[in-house]
């Protein structure tokens, strides 16, 4: 059942029960694979080498975490109306969480992530951009949430933040092959998850004005755009191991067969499963990510 209209302000939870509902919002399993993205990127420049910076990997890695939880708290603030619309138990849609709350949380979260990231050279830039892109993401007059288009831009640059965060934490540079890898599973996040994600959100997005791909032109429309581009990038990622380095063919296979999936749950569509195509997407995310960070290891 939608939550409906809250006429009374939720009671201010608990700092232990706030902090957990925090956490829900933001999405753990989402919070894990940009960890993952980080630590890829900190290996990419490590592998094969001592000389890279512990203390720089862990507060780099802190910073950045801090600011894409604090980047997906707000967007659960801002998205209240279209979460009720399409059902959700997240703590804020359904009033466990205050907003009041959530946003202090947001302001807190930045500060320490802003402020983590000045002792880790480099980082400071990639740290304010990521929580740029998570305003500009969700807050008007920008709110690129809106739009396929610029949801996929505000992404895929969310998505390679994340690889470089991870780079020059460990005082480094990624190689040129590791980081066109890296580039296609950040376009992997904007054209294929941020499609297959709005399948399971089309009435709250219809509802809330958005102009996604999905709304614009039609559910069929948006699970053939994923389809195709999950295929077209699943093979690049092939083509890139075999023809540049084939260290890189350990997150490439698990990208391509994953690509597959992908494919097939969005051609194939079951009106009880709208989000299979995403959930396709975030198992891939994390084969691919894990598989590249093994072969890097083990080629190192």
């Amino acid at each position: 059942m939608t939550a409906g209209p809250l006429t009374d302000p939720p009671p201010v939870p608990s700092p232990l029960s706030a902090a957990r509902y925090c956490l829900a919002e933001s999405r753990p399993v989402v919070q894990v694979v940009f960890l993952m993205r980080f630590l890829v990127g900190a290996v990419c420049v490590t592998s094969g080498t001592d000389n890279w910076s512990g203390p720089g990997v862990v507060l780099g890695g802190v910073a950045m975490t801090c600011a894409v939880t604090a980047a997906y708290l707000l967007n659960g603030v801002m998205d209240i109306a279209e979460d009720r619309v399409n059902g959700s138990r997240r703590p804020i849609a359904r009033g466990a969480l205050p907003v009041r709350v959530a946003v202090g949380v947001v302001g807190l979260l930045s500060g320490v992530a802003l402020l983590l990231s000045a002792f880790v050279p480099g980082e400071f830039w990639l740290v304010a951009l990521t929580l740029f892109l998570g305003y500009a993401y969700s807050v008007r007059p920008l709110a690129a949430k809106r739009r396929t288009a610029t949801s996929a831009v505000a992404v895929i640059t969310t998505g390679l933040s994340s690889y470089l965060a991870g780079a020059v934490s460990a005082a480094g540079e990624i190689p040129i092959g590791a980081l066109v890898f890296c580039g296609l599973l950040a376009l992997w996040m904007g054209f294929v998850g941020a499609v297959t994600k709005d399948l399971g959100d089309i009435a709250g997005d219809r509802a809330g004005g958005r102009r996604t791909i999905a709304v614009v032109y039609s559910e069929r429309t948006a699970r053939l755009f994923a389809a195709v581009s999950a295929v077209v990038l699943g093979t690049a990622g092939l083509l890139l191991g075999l023809c540049a380095e084939l260290v890189l063919l350990a997150g490439a296979l698990p990208l391509a067969l994953g690509a597959g999936w992908v494919a097939a749950r969005c051609l194939q569509p079951d009106a009880n499963q709208a989000r299979g195509p995403y959930r396709a997407f975030m198992v891939t995310q994390y084969a691919a990510n894990a598989g590249l960070a093994a072969g890097l290891l083990a080629g190192g």
